[in-house]
């Protein structure tokens, strides 16, 4: 790790600890300039690809998960539970360890996990990801929440 001030080579851990189940912080410091820093590694997970409606592939991107759930949430969940939602549902996928997952099943498991989190977060998020036409698209999804 090469320190950010005088890009010397030579860096020294001074600290660690887990942030998360796959998140490490590091606090570090140069052995020339003894600037401190901090990095973070991040537990890199066997790549995902995910396979588009037009048939199209493309790499699994878990910040469009959390934007996606950002959006429809309009800030009512906490960054945290967004974060910790989208490390669920990007696990569960390297769990299916399928060829490829389609964006409708990524969907539904984001639909799913709004659902128990937000209802109305829910309710905007499939209002997009199956494209709702009219209101009555809308009514009928909502009747199927209330049940």
């Amino acid at each position: 790790m090469n320190c950010p001030k005088c890009k010397n080579e030579k860096t020294q851990v001074i600290d660690s600890r887990d942030c998360d189940s796959r998140t490490i912080r590091r606090r570090r410091e140069c052995e020339d300039c003894k600037f401190r820093f901090t990095t973070y590694e991040r537990i890199e997970q066997s790549k995902i690809v995910v396979v588009k409606r037009n048939g199209k592939s493309e790499p699994f991107e878990r910040d469009k998960i959390i934007t996606g759930m950002r959006i429809a949430s309009n800030g009512k969940i906490d960054d945290a539970i967004i974060s910790d939602t989208a490390d669920e549902i990007e696990q569960k996928l390297i769990d299916l360890a399928q060829s490829g997952i389609s964006t409708k099943k990524i969907g539904q498991l984001v639909a799913t996990k709004l659902k128990r989190i937000d209802e109305i977060a829910y309710l905007r998020f499939v209002s997009v990801y199956k494209g709702f036409d009219d209101i009555s698209s809308f009514e009928q999804e909502l009747i199927k929440l209330k049940k």
